[in-house]
């Protein structure tokens, strides 16, 4: 049966219908060559990245790239997360009003969004505590970069929930691991080999810190400090790709707030707070983060932890944990949203401060250790902000001639603190710098997390990332000599 003539057909001569046949010819013809085209850069383009040599190493940094963008993209949704995580768990529920006082509704609403994260961990993530910045590295050492999906998205729902619902925790933790395992899975079926899965892996945590604070030389560095643990041009290119990437799609697509929209430009006054006051500075975060450390190896160690039925421990955690949010007067929850008010930080007393940066530990320690999910880099900022601005109030009053500005000591204070907890001084330095773009703070703040850092270390060999590998029985071990130390790696040390 022919098919019936339209309209226009019955119109054309022979010469005409001839000449249209020639065409969709040749049209079929050239969409066949641009589909073989086509499958032809997505099969086996992927796979010539496999070679070693310039421009196979080209073909890589194209494949950082898109790990990049799914990088920024998964920051957006994430947050996007914690925004609806907090509308349902908080903003509507204490419109009802049922309690009156901060002091019942608060610790009661905390208490059961860290109920649902550790539910959905248990759940879902096959009752794990939940993927961490740890557990990737012990990935891309041990296991090829194989980052299991299922965990990690439980990890980024259950993380949502705890930041979005009042938890002490930072996204931080969660954004890397999402970008990881987002890395992961994008380079594994291209059938790459597993070093080059593993820099696409270090590639997707670099974008996704970098997308999350708008820094992406402190997510370059981030990944290349705590995932990867190298410096090699192999590694850094593709990284610092997947990073400036990541920061340029976030910017151009979502519009993303940085978390200090003005340059903060406090620098320092005299030389004589270089030489003095800033050490000391290091000294008191180096204190402090030993502090963190041994604070949180020991609840997670603790007895009653296991003797607490696990159902029941999150709530009671989380009761305790609004409690001390509520103490701390807004100063102590962020919901997600990396920011700090100086100004009302340098409006308190410095006992009030030194008060709060204990507070602000205590709560991180207890959400992390009660069933909720998150990361240590954000709480560490604030409360090295904390503990720099109690230390600037304190001088001034010992040395009232001496004019002292406490943005100065907050900033110095916050990558001092990080520097301490992580065992990430680079990275510690570059991520104040970019996300407060003030360039005389360099100076005060390399001598304060190098002090930090050293004090650190003299309490305690281990970090926070380290201590977790240590208490699951496992080590990321470094390919460098042992007397680089922690600088540039993550583990425990057997001396």
């Amino acid at each position: 049966m022919t098919k019936s003539k339209t309209w226009t057909d019955r119109f054309r001569t022979p010469a005409e219908a001839v000449g249209e046949s020639a065409r969709q010819t040749i049209r079929m013809g050239w969409n066949a060559r641009l589909t073989r085209m086509i499958r032809m850069v997505v099969l086996l383009l992927p796979r010539y990245a496999n070679h070693r040599g310039p421009r196979a190493d080209a073909v890589f940094l194209a494949l950082a790239a898109i790990v990049g963008v799914l990088g920024a993209l998964g920051v957006q949704l994430f947050f996007d997360l914690i925004d609806l995580a907090n509308d349902f768990l908080v903003v509507r529920p204490m419109r009802l009003e049922v309690f009156s006082g901060r002091w019942i509704v608060v610790p009661l609403l905390t208490g059961g969004s860290l109920s649902l994260a550790a539910w959905i961990m248990r759940r879902f993530g096959n009752g794990y505590d939940g993927l961490n910045v740890p557990d990737v590295s012990h990935a891309v050492t041990h296991h090829g970069g194989r980052i299991p999906a299922r965990m990690s998205l439980a990890k980024s729902v259950a993380s949502a929930v705890t930041i979005g619902g009042g938890g002490s925790a930072g996204s931080e933790g969660p954004v890397a691991v999402l970008g990881a395992a987002m890395a992961s899975l994008f380079g594994r079926p291209l059938r790459l080999r597993a070093e080059r899965v593993k820099v696409l892996v270090g590639a997707g945590a670099a974008a996704g810190i970098s997308a999350t604070f708008g820094a992406p030389l402190a997510g370059a560095f981030f990944a290349l400090e705590e995932i990867l643990r190298s410096s090699s041009t192999t590694a850094f290119a593709p990284v610092v790709v997947a990073s400036v990437v990541a920061y340029a799609s976030s910017q151009a697509l979502f519009s993303a707030d940085a978390p200090f929209p003005d340059a903060l430009t406090y620098g320092y006054t005299f030389y004589r707070e270089v030489f003095v006051f800033f050490p000391l500075l290091g000294v008191v975060c180096g204190l402090a983060g030993g502090f963190f450390v041994r604070l949180e190896d020991r609840v997670a160690r603790a007895r009653w932890r296991r003797r607490t039925p696990p159902r029941l421990l999150p709530f009671l955690g989380g009761i305790a944990i609004g409690l001390i949010l509520v103490a701390g007067q807004g100063f102590l929850t962020s919901r997600g949203h990396f920011t700090i008010d100086f100004d009302g930080l340098a409006n308190l007393t410095w006992e009030v401060l030194a008060l709060l940066a204990i507070g602000k530990i205590v709560a991180t320690v207890l959400t992390l250790n009660v069933g909720g999910s998150g990361g240590v880099l954000a709480p560490s900022l604030v409360t090295g902000a904390m503990i720099g601005t109690s230390l600037a109030l304190l001088l001034e009053k010992v040395f009232p001639g001496v004019p002292l500005t406490p943005g100065t000591y907050a900033l110095a204070g916050m990558g001092s603190l990080v520097a301490a907890t992580t065992g990430a001084p680079i990275t510690s330095i570059l991520i104040v710098f970019e996300i407060t773009d003030d360039h005389a703070m360099i100076l005060p703040l390399m001598l304060s997390v190098v002090l930090a850092v050293t004090v650190r270390r003299m309490m305690t060999h281990e970090n926070l990332y380290s201590a977790w590998l240590t208490r699951t029985g496992r080590t990321v071990q470094d390919s460098r000599p042992r007397e680089t130390g922690e600088w540039m790696a993550v583990g425990p040390r057997s001396d």
